[in-house]
């Protein structure tokens, strides 16, 4: 009994030594509010500049799902135009909605995944040209009957979470062969 508590005492101080000088190693966090990038609360978020892509064409669309039981338009994704900049975060694509007459409404967009916002940059003028938004202004996604396509391309097709290595090829896939789906994500 008496090696027992010999034992424990020696564990127990060993333990305090090992503790005490992990401690007393510099870290550079010396203070509650530091970090280790006195920059970080400064980072000021700045879009990338942009040019307009080529008008989209027929054979370059691809046509993806939306969650809008009866409706009455298809909607593509010009796969030419998609990509995603890493610097500022943006994925743009140039959408067309289709009505069932065959009449083409096009907008060159981006999505901020992580902002959960998107910008209209330009529209289709009906004859094969892009006319540029005078003041495009970022704006909350929003669930409603008629950019119900818009929370879609967020949640399952350009900013899934597990899309983790967001690339255009990534993003064509989730579109061709399937969108993910939140219980494959994670949530229930």
């Amino acid at each position: 009994m008496q090696k027992m508590r010999v034992g424990y005492f020696l564990f127990s101080m060993l333990s305090v030594v090992l503790t005490g000088s992990a401690y007393g190693a510099k870290t550079g966090l010396e203070e509650p509010h530091q970090s280790l990038n006195p920059n970080i609360e400064e980072h000021v978020w700045a879009e990338e500049t942009i040019a307009l892509p080529d008008y989209p064409e027929d054979e370059d669309l691809l046509e993806f799902d939306v969650d809008l039981p009866g409706s009455r338009f298809r909607y593509f994704i010009d796969t030419k135009s998609l990509g995603y900049n890493k610097a500022d975060g943006i994925v743009r694509y140039t959408l067309v909605i289709r009505s069932k007459t065959g009449v083409n409404n096009v907008a060159y967009e981006g999505m901020r995944c992580t902002a959960k916002e998107y910008k209209v940059y330009a529209y289709g003028n009906g004859k094969g040209v892009f006319r540029s938004m005078r003041k495009p202004q970022w704006k909350p996604l929003m669930d409603t009957l008629y950019t119900r396509y818009r929370k879609d391309l967020w949640e399952f097709y350009f900013c899934a979470h597990k899309m983790v290595d967001r690339t255009p090829e990534k993003m064509i896939d989730a579109i061709k062969y399937g969108r993910f789906e939140r219980s494959e994500i994670g949530f229930h």
